[in-house]
């Protein structure tokens, strides 16, 4: 009897979790960052985000891209199969991350003439970290996580139920 494919939706589901725990990682780093000042060299701290390092196109997708659903041939790192090795363990074992931390370049000017580090016009240079963009992808993350262990939960009562036959 071969259960491939329900341990293969476990393995899948694994890697999104994880993928989503490094995501609330970043995010969590950069609330804790937003208010920093620059620190004794000048350096503002960056926006961070995880960015997929792939094989993904580098060009921007238009609206209609967006709301066009298409049924072609998938990416083949998507769905893993029997016979291919998967991420996790390709990680483990030394191999390139498929995701990468990415610093956004850019800083805010804040206007705050009491602040220690105010320049002569009165103005602190600050990181470009938006809270309230901060607040939206935590949610999203936090759901997407939530998708994944609903889907977890689903193929383990599949493989409890396929052993009951």
């Amino acid at each position: 009897m071969k259960v491939n494919g329900v341990l293969n939706s476990l393995r899948t589901t694994l890697q999104g979790l994880s993928t989503q725990v490094r995501r609330m990682n970043v995010i969590s780093e950069n609330i804790a960052n937003a208010e920093r000042a620059p620190d004794k060299n000048g350096k503002v701290y960056q926006r961070k985000v995880l960015e997929f390092s792939g094989t993904r196109t580098s060009r921007a997708r238009s609206f209609g891209d967006h709301m066009t659903l298409q049924m072609r041939r998938t990416n083949s790192g998507h769905i893993l199969d029997s016979n291919m090795p998967d991420r996790l363990s390709d990680m483990r074992n030394g191999q390139r991350d498929p995701y990468k931390i990415v610093e956004q370049k850019g800083e805010l000017l804040v206007y705050n003439t009491n602040h220690p580090q105010a320049d002569e016009n009165g103005y602190v240079r600050m990181p470009n970290v938006n809270m309230i963009e901060e607040m939206i992808d935590m949610i999203s993350t936090s759901r997407t996580y939530e998708a994944n262990v609903t889907v977890m939960d689903a193929a383990k009562q599949i493989a409890k139920r396929t052993m009951d036959i």
